[in-house]
């Protein structure tokens, strides 16, 4: 992968174990609901999940829009796109859920298709976020709004994990994120995007099961990617932090900025 694109390639081609991963980071929780409840779902909604990984989010739109309405389901990992349709399938929402491989920036839905575009955790990933704020309000009708959910990895803190170790990780993958601080920009973003108004809340949960420890592995597998790394620091975090989740005493947080725009 050329490093000048590695934070798009690495979602095309996905290894397994990364895959699998996924499979546990992505798993809808308590918390998911958090996210979702300024987007203010309801029955009967036209929605899409811009980026629906393995599914679990997909499911959940469809169990709020129900029959009535309709999921369109968008990603750019060929695996997810089967993942994603066999788990609305096991659920029972095939009929009402469209899951498309994407393979463009630009969403193949006509204008005002939508009453509810969700983006959790793929702005930061995007090639201009402008120009994609711009394209989800083209596709979500006057009064609808686009939900963006999203960190700004700066912010993320670990415990027992030095901060300065930390930082020798994130700087060295940061190859992996196309606008890694996108958290603390989309309410700017959003409002250049042209949107009639703008919303933003901050959730920060921690974690202290260990959840977060698949986000680092991931991390450093990043950092060895990009191949200008710290091998001996970058071990020594996963070393740490898996030690902690071992023995209870491990720590995360990773603030999530929701950004609900109304067109």
């Amino acid at each position: 992968m050329s490093t000048d694109s590695y934070y798009k390639d690495h979602w095309v081609d996905i290894e397994p174990d990364r895959l699998d991963r996924y499979e546990a980071q992505f798993v809808w929780g308590p918390n998911g609901d958090r996210l979702l409840e300024p987007a203010a779902i309801a029955a009967g909604h036209a929605v899409a999940d811009y980026g629906c990984g393995p599914g679990y989010m997909s499911v959940e739109l469809a169990r709020r829009v129900g029959k009535a309405g309709h999921v369109h389901a968008f990603d750019i990992n060929a695996q997810f796109v089967r993942r994603t349709k066999s788990r609305v399938a096991l659920n029972g929402f095939a009929d009402f859920v469209s899951v498309i491989h994407l393979r463009g920036d630009m969403l193949p839905l006509d204008d005002d298709a939508l009453d509810r575009l969700i983006i959790k955790n793929v702005m930061v990933y995007v090639d201009d976020p402008l120009a994609s704020f711009v394209e989800f309000r083209r596709v979500v009708k006057p009064g609808g709004k686009v939900h963006a959910i999203d960190s700004d990895f700066y912010m993320t803190a670990f415990d027992p994990v030095s901060p300065e170790d930390w930082r020798v990780v994130l700087d060295a993958a940061l190859h992996a994120f196309r606008t890694p601080a996108i958290g603390r920009k989309m309410y700017g973003l959003a409002l250049q995007a042209g949107y009639s108004d703008v919303a933003v809340q901050i959730v920060a949960a921690p974690d202290t099961t260990g959840r977060m420890l698949n986000f680092i592995k991931n991390m450093a597998g990043y950092a060895r990617d990009g191949g200008d790394h710290d091998e001996v620091t970058v071990q020594r975090v996963v070393d740490i932090a898996t030690r902690a989740v071992d023995e209870g005493r491990f720590f995360s947080l990773n603030p999530q900025f929701l950004v609900t725009a109304t067109v």
